[in-house]
């Protein structure tokens, strides 16, 4: 199947008179990205001339799409300055918008060359890498409870044994799970800048501190200074390196859309986005929707979690919901068990597995692990998402 990346249903419309009408879309590079993740024997893309010409540059150059898929560009106008910067891209041809036949043509040759490509490396590589199931975890405001959940996740997660998980503080400026979790910060983050040249797997795993058999935690680094020199590049690969290592990922992020966390947000598999039931802080997690929504975040992915879900504030969870206008995938409620076992270093699901607080971790837990099917197909705790 061949897939167009179109930013508008007219412009589907029109490809699909020519391509067929079970041509799959997508509406940036972003989702792109996404499709080609989870569909990795995808041959072909074709670009829309409603999609500006850096943001098709871009996509073409994509590891992804060098490695393995054919880019046809198609614009309004061909020009030779456009046609030398999209070839220097890694576009295999350019198309004029007007011209269904020679696109139809292009099609054809595109999938002939790139399936025995494709062939080819199937059959030198072995069989495919699987990636960790990743959930990023996010909140435009803090103080409520990332890093609680984060660390209650990532254990939750660990209590199947024979699953590897790794937890990592991406709070690089304040990240607190060393101190709650009272762990010696003998090695974090900031080893990988040494190793920035040649920073392979082995490398990223030695960066790691061992909290269980089966849990590991990246620790966000110890030294202020430290932060200017670790580029978002350099955590989107470290990020890529534990994917492949672990099977599931918990990154706990800084309250503030950077650089660095939006690469973690190109490769979460689910946004876990939490709110109180302050107006303050719902007013920020509508906010955070719309930034999403703005810059291209698949919606599917988007899971609001309210906590402190049962405190008396004058505003209950269907208040929340109507406010940012998306169901709720968990509520965690209020209790004292939290700041008492962090002040031990301990958290809720270590130490009591039966307590509603940590049910409640553990019932997210068992979404990410695929075992609650009917929550992932969109349902929330009041009902279906909307589209």
């Amino acid at each position: 199947m061949t897939v167009l990346v179109a930013p508008n249903l007219q412009a589907t419309t029109r490809f699909q008179v020519t391509l067929g009408r079970d041509l799959a879309t997508v509406k940036n590079s972003r989702e792109l990205q996404d499709y080609l993740q989870k569909n990795p024997a995808e041959l072909l893309v074709v670009i829309a001339p409603e999609i500006e010409l850096d943001e098709a540059l871009q996509i073409a150059k994509l590891e992804r799409i060098d490695k393995a898929v054919s880019v046809i560009l198609v614009r309004q106008r061909l020009e030779v300055a456009i046609l030398t910067k999209a070839m220097q891209a890694g576009v295999r041809e350019v198309v004029a918008a007007d011209d269904a036949e020679e696109l139809l043509a292009a099609v054809k040759r595109s999938r002939l060359a790139t399936s025995e490509q494709y062939k080819k490396s199937k059959a030198a590589t072995e069989a495919p890498t699987t990636l960790a199931k990743t959930a990023l975890i996010f909140a435009a405001k803090g103080g409520v409870g990332k890093t609680t959940l984060a660390i209650n996740l990532a254990e939750a997660l660990a209590l199947e044994g024979d699953k590897s998980v790794c937890l990592i503080d991406l709070d690089l400026q304040f990240g607190d799970i060393a101190v709650a979790l009272q762990l010696e910060p003998t090695k974090n983050l900031s080893a990988a800048i040494r190793m920035k040249g040649n920073l392979d797997d082995a490398g990223v795993r030695s960066l790691l501190v061992q909290y269980r058999p089966n849990l590991h935690i990246l620790l966000a680094p110890m030294e202020p200074a430290d932060v200017e020199f670790i580029s978002a590049d350099l955590v989107d690969k470290v990020i890529r390196s534990l994917r492949k290592q672990f099977d599931f990922v918990v990154i706990d992020s800084p309250p503030a859309i950077t650089d660095f966390i939006l690469k973690a947000f190109d490769q979460a598999d689910e946004y876990l986005l939490m709110t109180t039931m302050e107006v303050p802080s719902v007013k920020n997690l509508k906010v955070t929707l719309e930034t999403l929504q703005a810059i291209g975040m698949p919606e599917q992915k988007v899971n609001v979690i309210v906590n402190r879900s049962t405190a008396k504030v004058g505003m209950s969870i269907a208040d929340v919901q109507r406010t940012v206008g998306t169901p709720i995938r968990a509520a965690i409620p209020e209790s004292n068990i939290i700041p008492n076992l962090l002040n031990q270093g301990k958290t809720a699901v270590g130490e009591n597995q039966r307590h509603p607080v940590s049910k409640a971790f553990i019932g997210l837990a068992h979404f990410l692990r695929g075992e609650d099917e009917h929550a992932h197909e969109h349902r929330g705790l009041f009902g279906r998402r909307s589209k």
